[in-house]
């Protein structure tokens, strides 16, 4: 029993060392991968500076590198070996553990990568005393846990980054750079170290809260303001309690932003509201006039009634006769409908008839017929199409078998023009459903949404019947 047990203890202890040593090749693959990129792909001749294959970065004591007491690599110190290559971020920001690095009194060159962001937990970066160009990468700003940042004597240039969003940043050195634009607002009081002095910095010098003297800004020729000598002109010398310029014109442009939202979205809401007025007005002007002609032809028909009574006449507003349209004399064609089984031409012609509207090409009229069912009747005119293939339409539509589509219980052709026989519908034309006088507005939109896509699917339906 106590054999077993000991033959576990070894297994398990094989297996830590096996996974701390898989840990630690991880790490010492990418710190190998840095230092060759620093070193311009060169490799160290002398085996006691370490940093090879074969030893560990902790346990050989690896020149320039600090490790803590678990054996895990918390400082990279590589300064003054005249290193001529770049700094490959992503390398040694694989390094979790690594918390400071200095790399200063080199010459090496290129731009600071702006994978830098993966070393969030960094405390010391230095990098002062290269041949560092470019801008600083905006990434820069969010290590949040950095506290001093050496950069100082190098080649950069451009402007700072948002740097202030470092809360904890406690020393900030960049003299002798070609940096250019206005000094960020920094956290003065909070800085122990800073100098920007020598660069291509402008503009009025932030309040500094008495913290730092003049030789902290020297060199920069277009500063101004305190502890500097030369004073700023009365437009840019920030004021106490008020936004700096720049601050006061974003803020202009904020607000003429957002008042030229306001007013496009003022215009859209009047316009929308003059065309449902404009089109409440003329729905209303175009009922008027109908309900006015369809009073004068009621009034016309009762004062003519005793007439229809004595024998079969029409009134004003009965179908025109073939001398008054034009119409030659032809037969009426009544499709198979028990409705308007024996219908003749003569009938639709003296049958009082009420005017219901007028479209672009045709008339429609309400026909009321002796012991049968009231009927609208479609005067269509001046349409070029032959009899034959009129024929043909009125027999599709008629073959047609659907709850939106009203069937043709007649019809007749002539050259001049043409009449189209339904069953009168009681709920009134599509052209009243959309265009009522109910005040509601939503509800109206809504019920016009419902009846366009029952059109839709009329039509749908329609072209999936004539192509089958």
């Amino acid at each position: 029993m106590e054999g077993i047990f000991c033959w576990v203890i070894s297994v398990s202890l094989i297996l830590l060392i096996h996974s701390s040593n898989s840990v630690e090749e991880a790490v010492k693959q990418s710190l190998l991968n840095f230092f060759q990129q620093l070193n311009d792909g060169k490799r160290p001749t002398d085996p006691n500076f370490g940093w090879n294959s074969t030893s560990d970065p902790c346990l050989s004591q690896w020149s320039g590198i600090t490790c803590s007491r678990q054996l895990s690599v918390k400082k990279v110190v590589l300064e003054g070996l005249g290193f001529t290559g770049v700094l490959d971020a992503n390398s040694i920001c694989a390094v979790p553990s690594l918390i400071v690095l200095s790399v200063q009194n080199n010459r090496i060159h290129g731009e600071i990568p702006t994978e830098i962001v993966r070393c969030k937990q960094f405390t010391h970066l230095y990098i002062n005393d290269n041949q560092f160009s470019g801008n600083l990468p905006a990434s820069l700003s969010r290590l949040n846990n950095l506290k001093r940042l050496f950069i100082e004597n190098n080649n950069f240039t451009g402007e700072l980054p948002d740097l202030p969003k470092i809360s904890g940043l406690i020393s900030f050195l960049a003299q002798y750079n070609q940096f250019s634009g206005e000094i960020p607002k920094f956290d003065f009081t909070n800085l122990v170290e800073f100098n920007v002095s020598f660069n291509n910095f402008s503009g009025p010098i932030p309040d500094l809260s008495g913290r730092f003297g003049e030789d902290s800004f020297l060199g920069n020729s277009r500063l101004c303001g305190k502890p500097l000598l030369n004073a700023c002109p009365p437009s840019s010398e920030p004021k106490s309690g008020a936004p700096p310029p720049k601050s006061r014109s974003k803020q202009l442009e904020r607000i003429l932003m957002y008042v030229g939202y306001i007013l496009i979205a003022l215009i859209i809401i009047l316009f929308f509201v003059y065309k449902i007025i404009s089109r409440k007005k003329k729905v209303k002007r175009s009922t008027d006039v109908e309900q006015k002609r369809v009073n004068e032809g009621k009034a016309t028909t009762s004062s003519d009634s005793s007439g229809y009574k004595n024998g079969p006449s029409r009134s004003d507003y009965s179908i025109p006769s073939s001398n008054e349209s034009g119409m030659t004399s032809a037969s009426l064609v009544v499709l198979e409908n028990p409705v308007v089984k024996e219908l003749r031409f003569e009938d639709l012609l003296k049958a009082p008839a009420e005017l219901m509207g007028r479209g672009r090409h045709g008339t429609l009229y309400k026909v009321m017929l002796e012991d049968t069912v009231p009927l609208a009747v479609k005067r269509i005119r001046d349409w070029s199409i032959s009899s034959e293939d009129f024929r043909k339409r009125m027999e599709n539509i008629d073959r047609v078998d659907h709850p939106n589509v009203s069937p043709v219980l007649a019809f007749y052709s002539s050259r001049q023009e043409k009449l189209v026989v339904y069953e009168y519908q009681q709920n009134g034309s599509l052209f009243k459903l959309l265009h009522g006088r109910n005040q509601n507005i939503a509800k109206d939109l809504i019920g016009a949404i419902d009846l366009v896509l029952q059109l839709a699917l009329l039509e749908a339906w329609l072209h999936a019947h004539r192509a089958s």
